[in-house]
């Protein structure tokens, strides 16, 4: 594995992820910066364009000829990408607790379990991609 690129691909993974959410709840009406609880619609529009982003950044990975192509290489690369996404989520929602007068729970973000299935969707993903490359490389 290379660290340093799935480090990299993770960081504008979650980056774009990240940005197009946003834009995904402000379009449904959703103001994230209000406090209120997140539409399960929302969520699943978010995990559906995350699952579809995880794909695409996954084959960006793969991008890079010394990488090897393999549903393992694939998988490592989605832990990499939550190992990531936990550690930018602390980041991001401890800044904003300190930066607004609402309270951004963490926890209850995680504890939605629609965002477990997410994360099983998300490897499985990178793990697929992972899968289809190697089959396309010993052809």
């Amino acid at each position: 594995m290379n660290i340093k690129r799935a480090i990299g691909v993770g960081l504008l993974t979650y980056l774009a992820s990240f940005i197009i959410g946003i834009i995904i709840m402000f379009a449904m009406g959703v103001d994230p910066s209000q406090g209120s609880e997140i539409p399960k619609s929302a969520f699943i529009v978010n995990i559906i364009i995350t699952l579809i982003l995880a794909g695409l950044f996954t084959l960006f990975y793969f991008k890079n000829k010394k990488i090897k192509r393999s549903a393992k290489e694939g998988f490592m690369f989605g832990i990499v990408l939550i190992i990531i996404g936990f550690i930018l989520d602390i980041i991001i929602f401890t800044l904003a607790s300190m930066m607004t007068t609402t309270q951004v729970d963490l926890l209850e973000y995680y504890s939605d379990p629609i965002f477990w299935l997410a994360l099983i969707l998300f490897v499985l993903t990178t793990t697929i991609v992972g899968a289809i490359k190697e089959k396309k490389k010993k052809r």
